[in-house]
């Protein structure tokens, strides 16, 4: 019954993820653009390209699932997380989880989702133990059955303790050491006590949590599993990807590392793209010197081996997600798609609609922003799906060989190299990660393909 609810509740997640990606997302993309100054209305040759685009269907449904589980996994810390989505506890509510997913949002605010255990019926000043709460939220009589056996065995040790005092000849640092034990002991009495009152807080129902669908994060180790890692995977343990070398659930690591791969390919590729039809588009349209000399530059960049260079900065310095967009942005990808942007510039801007426009004094921007790049902007889209794939596989070689995001990252790079090292005793380590990103290259793949032949002029040319 529990595993068809679950089921239940990731349909339901990943319908509304994808009424995020296609009703949503699209509309408020729309009303931006609007607001900023664009029509925002496709043109009749667009709209057929769309509808070509549908009707490849092994594109379309690729496309639909990769925009859903992207979408779905924005929200990644508010469904696969060891902290609640809410917790109340005698009066205090907090939604720690929501407070993680914003504090990784609103990037200006520092919103922390730490809550103390002392505020939330448990012994200690760390953070809440979020499982444990909904243990005894739930079944109050496991709480129960810890204090009457934490009462049982202080009142042994007091027993002894007291049994067993220093004598009048005793050596001073004998005296020191059992007036220590006693104020251990009147210690633990505070905590026993403490326990008793938060117990009467959990059996008059005070106390509720509400945890994730999959309460477990990235960083989250497994204790509850008495075997050393890394472990199988097992349902019945509730480990079914099994865990990592240090005790990680896979299941959130390859969750998380699909949203930092899909993340990291989609700003390298925008950003680098953007680059590169601005340097393309000032090479076709002006040519000249203009191209002459920003073409050296762009050959005589493109030959420093990248990957080599990124790999003696990482050596140097420890890159996070930002510096390794920025260095593969600056290093490689906006180089590409100069030649492809400067060729179609070439062709365009000697057609008829073009002079017209110069004859009628329209100034050089709108010439280039009005007109040409619109009928050129056919290569970018083309190859922008293949352009992800390359990126994804850049960041999963990166963090292979060790020159990639941080150790701890969620990363599927860092899993295929434990998968390597463990492959002979422990090879779901190198297969769930396998399978995951070869469906999703698959998928984005199918995607380009599909992009490519709904995008193709020749569908929609005639014989004149």
């Amino acid at each position: 019954m529990d595993f068809l609810f679950t089921l239940l509740q990731v349909a339901v997640v990943l319908f509304l993820g994808y009424l995020l990606a296609h009703k949503v997302f699209p509309k408020i993309v729309v009303r931006v653009g609007r607001l900023l100054g664009f029509r925002m209305r496709a043109t009749p040759i667009t709209q057929k390209r769309l509808r070509r685009f549908k009707q490849i269907r092994r594109g379309y449904w690729s496309f639909v699932a990769i925009t859903t589980l992207f979408a779905t996994s924005l929200f990644l810390e508010m469904l696969v997380n060891h902290r609640a989505l809410a917790i109340y506890y005698n009066g205090k509510l907090a939604f720690p989880a929501i407070a993680e997913w914003m504090d990784d949002v609103v990037v200006f605010l520092k919103i922390t989702p730490f809550n103390k255990k002392s505020d939330f019926g448990q012994i200690g000043e760390s953070e809440v133990d979020y499982g444990l709460f909904e243990k005894y939220s739930e079944d109050p009589s496991v709480l129960r059955k810890e204090v009457e056996a934490k009462k049982a065995e202080l009142a042994t040790e007091r027993s002894a303790h007291e049994a067993n005092p220093p004598g009048a000849d005793a050596k001073n640092f004998e005296k020191r050491k059992w007036e220590r034990e006693g104020r251990r002991l009147d210690k633990h009495d505070a905590q026993v006590k403490q326990m008793e009152a938060n117990l009467e807080v959990f059996e008059a129902g005070s106390a509720w949590c509400i945890m994730p669908i999959y309460p477990h994060s990235p960083q989250s180790l497994r204790h509850e599993i008495q075997d050393p890692p890394p472990n199988h995977p097992s349902t019945s343990r509730g480990i079914p990807a099994g865990t990592d070398v240090s005790g990680r659930d896979l299941v959130p690591l390859m969750l998380y590392g699909f949203r930092l791969s899909i993340l990291f390919a989609i700003a390298v590729a925008f950003v680098g793209y953007a680059i590169g039809v601005v340097i393309g588009g000032m090479q076709g349209y002006y040519g000249g010197w203009v191209d002459i000399l920003s073409q050296r530059f762009v050959e005589i960049w493109g030959s420093i081996p990248f990957l080599f260079v990124i790999m003696i900065l990482a050596s140097l310095i420890q890159p996070t997600f930002a510096m390794l967009v920025v260095m593969l942005i600056v290093l490689r990808s906006w180089l590409g798609i100069t030649y492809y942007v400067r060729g179609e510039f070439y062709r365009e801007k000697s057609k008829d609609y073009v002079q017209a426009a110069v004859g009628a004094g329209v100034s050089d921007w709108k010439i280039i922003t009005k007109h040409i790049l619109p009928n050129a902007l056919v290569p970018v889209v083309t190859f922008a799906p293949f352009g992800i794939v390359a990126y994804i596989s850049t960041l999963v070689s990166l963090d292979y060989l060790g020159f990639g995001l941080p150790p701890g990252t969620p990363s599927w790079g860092a899993l295929l190299r434990q998968g390597l090292e463990n492959v002979k005793f422990y090879p779901h380590l190198l297969v769930v990660p396998t399978l995951a990103m070869a469906a999703t290259l698959y998928c984005v793949v199918m995607i380009g393909e599909a992009v490519r032949e709904a995008f193709d002029p020749k569908v929609f040319s005639r014989l004149r």
